[in-house]
């Protein structure tokens, strides 16, 4: 996500409680602003904050702004997340439509997601998100949200980790 305004970002924060140990992960391509804000929000708030992205140049950039903890990943590798840690929040700002392994990438999701986490999918306006919400049905995500409200350029589907459900668990 990129050229969204401060009151917007602070509109998406609202959906974080305020409770201790929050973790979140974020997986983006580009939008230096979104993770330098989002880094900040949880590094104030005393939560644990992990960056992931594919594209090395784009984290380079996060390093020299002041990210040191972004890391590259590959989508094929086994897991995204490192030492075995869940994630209350899930924030995924890559194109998605161009995932040639969508199911595949959503098991991944699941599985380091918490118990009633919540995923939070980012994308323009103009993209079409029926394909997501059934393969998050599919993949045994529930309470699929489109918020088309919050931001003016995007839209950010909502769904949420569900336990015992399917054989993703």
């Amino acid at each position: 996500m990129q050229n969204i305004k401060k009151t917007e970002f602070d509109k998406l924060l609202s959906i974080v409680p305020p409770y201790p140990g929050v973790t979140v992960f974020h997986m983006a391509d580009e939008g230096k602003e979104v993770c330098l804000r989002l880094e900040e929000f949880c590094s104030k708030n005393d939560y644990i904050y992990n960056f992931v992205s594919t594209n090395e140049s784009f984290i380079k950039e996060l390093h020299e702004s002041g990210l040191k903890k972004a890391r590259k990943i590959d989508y094929k590798q086994q897991r995204y997340n490192q030492h075995s840690r869940l994630y209350d929040f899930v924030f995924i700002d890559i194109d998605f439509f161009a995932l040639q392994k969508k199911e595949l990438f959503l098991k991944k999701i699941y599985a380091i997601a918490k118990n009633g986490a919540k995923v939070l999918f980012f994308f323009p306006k103009d993209k079409g998100y029926g394909e997501l919400e059934r393969i998050l049905e599919d993949g045994y995500f529930v309470a699929i949200n489109p918020i088309e409200d919050l931001f003016e350029e995007y839209v950010v589907l909502g769904a949420q980790k569900m336990h015992g459900w399917g054989e993703n668990d």
